[in-house]
């Protein structure tokens, strides 16, 4: 079914398969809706994810899928049922049902490890989707699944130093790090990665017969090959196994794009605000370093979506997705990977396709304020609900934490965009990426030692007056 939908040569051919499928899966008026009568639509994605917007019509209440009793609705499990109509002692009401839903199927399946990263991405979305962290999952077909829709935009880089976002983004990260997910528990994600794209760079991307497109490329390449990442990666292991950062489940990807605004006022979905939400999903096709799009690699680890459902009246609320990178990891990881996300804007329309600016990283109060909301909320493999407010030397201790893992952070996407050079079709410049993310390793690198030697160094949290 997943390889009929994919090879469909027309819109009209894609709606009737999509239409059958929803029709195997789900109930209600969905058994006898007319495929003509679908709202359909196909969501730009990658190679690796097909994504469809599928909708009932407005009117549900001329389609079948109804049932009739004699009872009241009263004794009915109010959950289960909704009221349509009342005539007399008759009730007409139709099973609930979901009125949008996210079609997806799998595309190409190949790699060595592609169908094991399938499977891992099925348990881990089921497990969140019953934990009500993750969006609602309706079906799951040997080709692919159907998930619940939910409307949003992706945040702007410059929303990420708003304070009532970045606490809510500190709350999220830290219940994502409290969960216990069955996946490899070891904290081996970032050397087994690094080492298999670091072999892709030496073999095809900076060998000695690579190449330029021009004097400019030629010049970052010449840099990139002057350096000895293998040293890099040795020194980085003996410097972080000096510290004490507790292993968890991870994003390891906590950019802007990947974290969304529900829009609560969303009654309808346009085209616009469907792109908005979907060419952000978790595709593992796609180029992370676009703001729309996220790049491929074979061994992919799971994707999925993690929701804020506060109720509470102005509070935010936040989807996290682009779950393909996720593993576990060393906390410190993935909250450095986020604060160094703030000097990156990947909307840039003209090459290099991204803004960088250094000194929209986070100061000394603005990391304050997001590690005292982080560990407020963290609970590790506990059902205890009771916040309490974190230590000073808690709070300093996971700041030594993620000012050491930002050199991780550099080093890990400098080899992200060499891999990924001459290789996406996506439009994005890799090479100067790979430049700007090595140049930030090597200056924080330096930060880190000094720091090692005792040489003075900024000021510790507990200096702060906010």
């Amino acid at each position: 079914m997943a390889k009929k939908l994919q090879m469909c040569g027309t819109e009209e051919e894609m709606r009737e398969v999509a239409a059958r499928i929803c029709r195997n899966y789900l109930h209600g008026s969905w058994k006898t809706v007319d495929p003509k009568e679908l709202d359909f639509k196909r969501i730009n994605g990658g190679l690796s994810n097909f994504l469809y917007y599928v909708a009932l019509p407005d009117d549900v209440t001329k389609l079948g899928g109804y049932v009739q009793r004699e009872s009241s609705p009263d004794t009915e499990d109010p959950s289960k049922l909704s009221v349509i109509k009342k005539t007399g002692s008759v009730t007409y009401c139709a099973i609930e049902e979901p009125k949008k839903v996210l079609l997806r199927i799998y595309g190409q399946v190949h790699g060595e490890r592609a169908m094991d990263a399938i499977v891992t991405e099925s348990v881990v979305f089921t497990l969140l989707s019953e934990r009500r962290l993750g969006p609602k999952l309706h079906g799951v077909f040997s080709g692919g699944r159907i998930e619940e829709y939910i409307p949003a935009r992706p945040l702007l880089a410059q929303e990420l130093a708003d304070p009532a976002l970045s606490m809510k983004i500190a709350e999220k990260m830290a219940a994502i790090h409290s969960m216990d997910v069955p996946l490899n528990k070891e904290p081996n994600y970032i050397w087994k990665t690094m080492g298999k794209w670091l072999k892709t760079v030496k073999e095809e991307r900076l060998s000695p017969t690579t190449q330029g497109k021009n004097e400019e490329e030629q010049r970052m390449i010449k840099t990139l090959k002057a350096v000895d990442f293998d040293k890099e990666i040795e020194w980085l292991k003996k410097f972080l196994a000096t510290l004490e950062s507790p292993v968890v489940f991870c994003h390891n990807d906590m950019q802007e794009g990947n974290i969304l605004l529900l829009e609560d006022n969303a009654q309808t979905s346009t085209d616009e605000e469907i792109s908005s939400l979907f060419l952000h999903s978790y595709d593992s096709d796609q180029d992370k370093k676009d703001a729309y799009e996220i790049s491929q690699f074979e061994d992919a680890n799971t994707s999925d979506t993690i929701i804020s459902r506060s109720s509470d009246i102005g509070e935010p609320k936040l989807v996290f997705i682009d779950f393909e990178y996720c593993a576990y990891n060393y906390r410190g990881f993935d909250i450095a990977n986020h604060f160094q996300e703030w000097a990156y804007d990947y909307t840039n329309p003209e090459h290099p396709f991204y803004y960088e600016n250094q000194d929209f990283c986070p100061n000394l109060e603005q990391k304050e304020i997001f590690i005292k909301q982080y560990l407020k909320h963290y609970t590790p493999n506990s059902q205890d609900d009771k916040k309490t407010d974190a230590s000073l030397d808690d709070v300093n201790k996971l700041l030594d934490e993620v000012e050491a893992f930002a050199c991780a952070s550099h080093l890990f996407w400098t080899l992200w965009s060499i891999v990924n050079a001459s290789k996406s079709q996506i439009p994005f410049g890799y090479w100067e990426y790979a430049i700007s993310r090595l140049e930030t390793y090597q200056r924080v690198k330096q930060e880190a030692i000094k720091k090692s030697q005792g040489l003075p160094q900024k000021r510790k949290i507990c200096e702060v007056d906010i």
